[in-house]
């Protein structure tokens, strides 16, 4: 679960800001973090744009380190030359995101990009940044009740009705007029989850399936999530469950290995996102019935498009056309469309772009599934 912030402990950290401000401070070394010159030389050229803070939330994910950072550092250089990236990444703690966003500040950001750990505590953050005249984008997940200047992230709501969708369409050309899905949610911690739910369930509450055990997942937590599909197994039995709707590609996993476990052949429909290389080759292996496929290449680069807009003053709103309500205020923002894979598009959408290589999905027991699915 994530760690909690004192209000106490957020006061003090916001005032250490301050304080270093008014000291002075301006080191480019990076406590915790990385500094990275994006213009190609170990310390920012004369005349350069600013400086600009990238800050993930956690390296368990592999995304943030294989794709979100050097899609971002790449992109940053070919829109702001002249510009300095400051790196970090807070491992799953937000105590330790906020002390990074203050090293950021510190060390003179003029725009922080943050994927937030705690979507509420990171309001903080923002607050901190704006008292420093810093400008605040809002990445992958929406930081709450802030004066945030820009978001891009993807449409959660519409990630909730892809699954959805594929679920239920799955169901009726299967022949399945009714019967019980079984739904596990994401962390109830995480802004991501709630639209993703009503996405969902604005599919599902009409669909004539009956949602007969919900769960709110802890940490996304795979191993929670095979927890919860026992339970469901237990309540329901196997036999009466025709679907399972599942927010992510991971606690997918926990909820296939919790049907393997009780004997259920064939598997039911079973949904998730982030189309990693493993949720692709149960897909092709026949334990996985969809995925849904987030281009992190395209947010990581309109992200840093963005803030090189920003910090050099260019016009921004071609960049951010759309909104989206943080709890207080309507933040101009880049809503991202998530795609729904299965076994009938994965080949254009996940090997044909060049997302991922035949090489790298189909390797040991994966082999005679790949050739059957004529992906050789």
């Amino acid at each position: 679960m994530l760690r909690s912030i004192t209000k106490q402990t957020l006061a003090a950290s916001v005032l250490a800001v301050g304080l270093a401000f008014l000291a002075g401070c301006s080191s480019t070394s990076v406590p915790n973090g990385t500094s990275v010159a994006t213009g190609g030389s170990a310390t920012p050229s004369v005349g350069a744009a600013g400086k600009v803070a990238l800050l993930l939330p956690e390296s368990k994910t592999a995304r943030y380190e294989a794709r979100d950072k050097p899609t971002f550092t790449n992109a940053l250089a070919a829109a702001c030359a002249n510009c300095e990236l400051l790196y970090y990444n807070a491992d799953g703690d937000a105590n330790k995101q906020l002390s990074q966003a203050q090293s950021a500040l510190t060390n003179g950001a003029k725009v922080l990009v943050i994927d937030p750990v705690d979507s509420t505590a990171a309001a903080s953050i923002v607050a901190a940044a704006k008292a420093q005249n810093a400008k605040v984008i809002s990445y992958d997940r929406l930081v709450l009740n802030a004066d945030l200047d820009y978001a891009v992230k993807f449409d959660n709501v519409a990630q909730g009705k892809v699954q959805a969708t594929a679920l239920v369409d799955k169901l009726r050309a299967d022949g399945k007029a009714s019967g019980s899905i079984v739904m596990i949610n994401g962390s109830s911690t995480d802004a991501n989850s709630a639209p993703l739910k009503q996405g969902a369930h604005s599919v599902l509450d009409s669909s004539g399936y009956e949602i007969a055990a919900e769960y709110d997942t802890p940490d996304w937590s795979p191993d929670k999530a095979q927890n919860e599909m026992q339970q469901a197994i237990t309540k329901l039995g196997a036999a009466n469950i025709v679907g399972v709707y599942v927010a992510n590609d991971g606690m997918a996993s926990g909820a296939i290995a919790a049907l393997k476990s009780a004997g259920v052949s064939p598997l039911p429909p079973v949904t998730g996102l982030d189309a990693g290389v493993d949720s692709i080759q149960r897909i092709i292996a026949g334990d996985q019935y969809q995925t849904t496929y987030l281009n992190v290449e395209q947010e990581a680069t309109a992200a840093a498009k963005l803030a090189a807009a920003v910090i050099s003053g260019a016009p921004v709103k071609d960049l951010v056309g759309q909104s989206i309500n943080n709890g207080l205020k309507d933040v101009p923002a880049l809503l991202l469309v998530p795609t729904s894979v299965t076994m009938s598009n994965l080949k254009a959408v996940i090997i044909d772009s060049g997302y991922l290589t035949v090489s790298s999905i189909c390797t040991g027991d994966y082999l005679k599934a790949c050739t059957a699915a004529g992906l050789s």
